[in-house]
């Protein structure tokens, strides 16, 4: 699997529900964090980004309502899952209502109606990330000027998939690929590594999602990989292409460094909004260059032709 399904909080004070959760969704492909009580909760989401949180009603050091509130202020976007014992359904039916949480499940569940259930909540989340995205985007992106639309590009991007780092490569009239804007300063050591990275592995049109070990196979440049990740801090890659009408432009190269989350699928979804975007507003980017070029063109044919007619009459 090149990248994880989701990212599960998991918040149970009884060690057997709460380890047995880890290991479930764990396996299934998910990145599980888990917390042990309320306040433990509160911390991780100080620092970690979740899609889904699942948390046990009985919870010491903190109740929760507070964590439920505390969840979506800190992070409006993730959906929690409430696991409650028959007496506390109608709380349970409260904190849906007015709470915000996606659903409950009561005591004792079935892990596989579990599993179902933090699937679709993950599909609504995203769902909903894409949707935002799009109309928060599409307006940006129908500006023409490209100096203008790569920090933004840029900026979006990195907020999205929690990236320390985002390149845009594109590919130039005699197709060669060459460093277009970027996050990264311009006499950081890292822009010539990435440049010849890119040199390396931009011969399809595939997305790929590399660690140090993706670099082992047949299929990749090793000397490229290690180079670029041993005189580095980046530990993880996401290399996106940028295709209009399967015409490759260019890529997009998101970095995350050590003790950052893994690229997650959400991540490459909500990508994959911005990159069908960003294809074509290079496009028109480009074809505005062109237009104002004949404009230009033209412009000088008229105030040549005026000068004509003026020698003419004299």
């Amino acid at each position: 699997m090149l990248y994880k399904k989701g990212r599960i909080l998991i918040v149970d004070d009884e060690d057997i529900i709460r380890n047995l959760l880890v290991s479930k969704f764990s396996k299934l492909g998910y990145e599980t964090i888990s917390a042990i009580n309320g306040e433990d909760a509160l911390n991780k989401l100080n620092t970690e980004k979740v899609q889904i949180v699942i948390i046990d009603m009985k919870m010491p050091k903190f109740g929760w309502p507070d964590v439920l509130k505390a969840v979506k202020e800190k992070s409006p976007k993730s959906e929690v899952i409430v696991i409650t014992g028959h007496a506390t359904v109608e709380k349970a039916l409260q904190a849906m209502k007015g709470g915000g949480a996606y659903d409950f499940i009561q005591k004792p569940f079935n892990i596989d109606e579990l599993t179902a259930l933090v699937q679709k909540a993950l599909e609504k989340n995203e769902l909903n990330i894409m949707l935002a995205l799009y109309e928060s985007s599409n307006a940006v992106f129908s500006r023409l000027d490209l100096e203008d639309l790569f920090p933004i590009m840029i900026s979006l991007l990195k907020d999205v998939t929690n990236s320390k780092d985002v390149s845009i490569f594109l590919f130039d009239n005699t197709d060669v690929v060459y460093l277009a804007s970027s996050s990264i300063p311009m006499f950081d050591s890292r822009r010539r590594e990435l440049e010849d990275f890119m040199l390396g592995v931009c011969s399809d049109n595939n997305t790929k999602c590399l660690t140090p070990r993706s670099f082992e196979t047949k299929n990749l440049p090793k000397e490229f990989g290690e180079n670029l990740l041993s005189k580095t801090e980046i530990k993880s890659i996401l290399l996106y292409p940028i295709l209009l009408r399967d015409k490759i432009l260019g890529y997009i190269l998101l970095t995350k460094s050590e003790g950052t989350p893994s690229f997650v699928s959400s991540d490459i979804k909500n990508v994959s909004v911005f990159v069908a975007q960003i294809a074509q507003a290079i496009n028109n980017a480009k074809l505005y260059e062109k237009l104002k070029v004949k404009i230009a063109e033209l412009e000088q044919t008229l105030i040549d032709l005026d000068t004509v007619k003026k020698e003419f009459k004299f």
